[in-house]
């Protein structure tokens, strides 16, 4: 039972050191958040969840963009998902074009 809890543990031990090297960065924590969020869910268990509320090294803030990350339908689980689809040429040319003339890129 232990070598199958294992993988999970070793998931919220890198969620937690994930959280210190983000720290107050939000768009690093959410390139975090997308190795661990996909399009038909993530990777979290109910317990691991559990002790990632839990732990005092995670900001309240970071706790909840976590929340609001795993929470299909959320604009913050839409945006994470997104972070994880490959861009093509024509959105790469848009987004520099965007930056050129001072648009908002997200």
């Amino acid at each position: 039972m232990a070598d199958i809890d294992m993988p999970r543990s070793q998931t919220v031990r890198y969620t937690i050191l994930a959280s210190e090297h983000a720290g107050g960065d939000f768009v690093l924590w959410l390139r975090y958040l997308s190795k661990w969020v996909n399009p038909s869910g993530h990777i979290f268990s109910e317990k691991d969840i559990a002790r990632i509320m839990q732990e005092k090294r995670i900001t309240p803030f970071q706790k909840t963009i976590l929340s609001e990350a795993i929470t299909p339908g959320t604009p913050t689980n839409a945006y994470v998902v997104k972070l994880r689809t490959p861009r093509g040429k024509a959105e790469i040319l848009e987004i520099e074009r965007r930056l050129r003339d001072g648009e908002q890129v997200y």
